[in-house]
């Protein structure tokens, strides 16, 4: 004992002791039980249970999120769109994606083992262009800030790894990240310590796809978990977001009766897929259901408004999982034209405010059984309507023949196809009120037209004296004036 005792006070000993703690590592959480550095006192005046977006409703500013779909859905063009949204400067852009609005602007990752740099840049032109009508100066500077990593198309020299996966199995049997993960990590961590400005500064990261890049089969349960783990972590310590697309299986079934509620099971993979990230996505085509009495088409009304496009040139994309405050949980439609770009066709809605982690869709249609899509040879609320209700409608036709042909005279042909072409167009880029009180389909046989059809309203403007048909072709004859035409 006294021994023990002696050792205690000599001063020798106690500097052993001392130098000895210096060099020994640091402490882990677990072993320092009797500090405060844990409790949740000490960190009320910072803390908030909300996540902020960098677009409202549809893309956290920190955190992963899956975009997932079939092949060939344009998940890939979609991403690239939401990235040069972001991207972009305020004033070379709308100020909302998706029906959210885009906080603020910066700096894009984007990494692809899919495409070459030739189809990547491709792809990215056509959307500053034709989806986002920029001028040559605007899509320049938007693409300034895209960062495109496209690993098929570098040497290597630039790039020497075997393969672009993010994850790799190490020798102790543990996925830990790759060679490849820790320079993208080293690339946006001394990017934005060059840069002071926030908006200079690399704000998020697309990946495309999990399939090429994961380094790890989706059904790999511990690879999964390790992999969003780290990006989880990644994205806290780097202030980004990560968003990956994702594939779901060729035989994936959407069926009629719940669309929606089935989404999250369609993404390939482990259940990890749709619980570890912030957000999943699910981005598919307008659906045709085959059964008896059918066919049945999902939003029928909608493909009314858009009769000239096939359905696969249709996307739906809802939020099939989250655990945010703020998602919005309603879908969204989106046409693609000949050029590849996209306009949104989608009812204007609100970003609703479930609470987090409630999956509840908040559509009033969707909070119930969803009813059946009706036939498409149903008769619709058309044969409701009097000849006084499709009134509006025969104006905004007089308008939109106006605006396309501008340099209308007496004489010139009027061609009701061209017209009706023209007021598709211009209603996917700002919505016209009395759209739904024209359509293009004719019916109704040889002499009388639909009503409410295209050439029900030429037909009315024929009454009036605004147009004159000769030989099955329109001519225009003067323009309407309130009070002699009635329009």
């Amino acid at each position: 004992m006294s021994a023990v005792n002696g050792k205690q006070n000599d001063p020798m000993h106690s500097d052993r002791r001392t130098a000895a703690a210096q060099a020994a590592p640091p402490r882990h959480w677990d072993s320092q039980p009797e500090t405060d550095k844990w409790l949740a006192s000490h960190h009320f005046e910072d803390a908030t249970p909300t996540i902020p977006f960098r677009i409202d409703g549809w893309l956290a500013a920190r955190g992963p999120a899956v975009w997932f779909g079939a092949g060939s859905t344009g998940k890939t063009q979609l991403l690239l769109w939401m990235a040069a949204m972001i991207a972009s400067r305020p004033e070379h852009r709308q100020p909302t994606w998706l029906g959210g609005t885009i906080n603020g602007t910066g700096h894009v990752l984007i990494l692809t083992a899919e495409d070459a740099r030739s189809q990547i840049v491709g792809r990215l032109r056509d959307i500053v262009q034709n989806t986002m009508h920029q001028d040559t100066a605007a899509a320049a500077s938007t693409c300034a800030r895209l960062h495109v990593m496209p690993f098929l198309s570098m040497t290597e020299a630039e790039f020497g790894h075997p393969n672009a996966s993010l994850l790799r199995f190490g020798e102790d049997r543990v996925w830990r990240p790759s060679g490849v993960m820790e320079e993208v990590r080293r690339y946006i961590t001394e990017w934005n310590a060059r840069h002071d400005d926030p908006e200079d500064r690399i704000v998020g990261v697309v990946m495309d796809s999990a399939t090429s890049m994961a380094g790890f089969d989706g059904m790999e349960g511990e690879a999964t978990t390790n992999f969003f783990f780290y990006l989880g972590r990644l994205c806290e310590a780097l202030g980004i977001f990560f968003t990956i697309i994702g594939h779901v299986p060729k035989a994936a079934f959407v069926p009629r009766k719940d669309p929606w509620g089935s989404a999250a099971s369609r993404l390939r993979g482990v259940a990890m897929w749709t619980t570890a990230p912030r957000m999943a996505v699910e981005v598919r085509l307008l659906q045709e259901w085959r059964e008896k009495g059918g066919p049945y088409y999902e939003e029928e009304a909608l493909r009314d408004l858009f009769p000239h496009l096939d359905r696969k040139d249709f996307l739906v994309i809802y939020a099939a999982k989250a655990n945010l405050l703020g998602v919005c949980r309603e879908p969204r439609y989106i046409i693609r034209d000949e050029q590849g770009a996209f306009r949104e066709v989608s009812p204007p809605v609100s970003v609703d405010s479930d609470a987090a982690g409630d999956d509840k869709p908040s559509h009033p249609s969707l909070r119930k059984k969803p009813k059946a899509p009706r036939p498409a040879s149903a008769r619709s609320d058309r044969s409701k309507r009097s000849d006084e209700d499709y009134a509006p409608g025969t104006e905004l036709v007089m308008r939109v023949i106006t605006l396309t042909y501008p340099d209308l005279v007496a004489g010139q042909c009027v061609a009701a196809d061209r017209v009706m072409k023209k007021l598709i167009t211009l209603h996917a880029e700002q919505p016209f009120p009395n759209r739904e009180l024209v359509t293009s389909a004719s019916g109704g046989g040889k002499r009388k037209a639909r009503d409410g059809s295209i050439a029900w309203h030429f037909q009315r403007l024929e009454k009036r004296g605004v147009l004159e048909k000769r030989n099955s072709r329109h001519f225009f004859v003067h323009r309407p004036t309130a009070q002699t035409d009635g329009l």
